[in-house]
């Protein structure tokens, strides 16, 4: 003769099942498999983000032909919402570095501007 299987009925009227710590393995297998898929979100976000970012600064640099000025160079630049750029000036001229800190600026544009204000050259590396 089997033995009987000790249950009770939740407030909510569904069965709770008690074998041997089941309801604690069951819910700790729960929480494990939320934090998995919490986890795996992040990283989905976080890799589209990524992608995004690259996007950003390859398209944009894209842009920057030799000939083309300062001002739109900047006005494009202030477009991005996921890089920002740094300007250095140096005896020839003008420096932008244009990157994003959440790819770790892996990704670059640097856009050489002459005296004129005009780009020299734009090379996404």
């Amino acid at each position: 003769m089997a033995t009987p299987i000790p249950f009770s009925i939740n407030q909510d009227g569904r069965f709770l099942v008690s074998i041997r710590g089941y309801t604690k393995l069951n819910r700790r297998r729960t929480f494990q498999y939320s934090i998995v898929f919490i986890l795996v979100t992040c990283l989905t976000v976080y890799i589209v983000l990524w992608n995004i970012a690259r996007d950003e600064i390859y398209y944009l640099c894209g842009n920057f032909s030799e000939g083309v000025e300062l001002a739109s160079v900047i006005s494009q630049l202030e477009t991005a919402n996921l890089s920002s750029y740094v300007k250095t000036e140096d005896k020839f001229g003008l420096k932008i570095s244009f990157s994003s800190k959440l790819n770790f600026s892996i990704y670059q544009c640097s856009i050489e501007i002459d005296k004129n204000g005009e780009v020299i050259e734009a090379t996404f590396s």
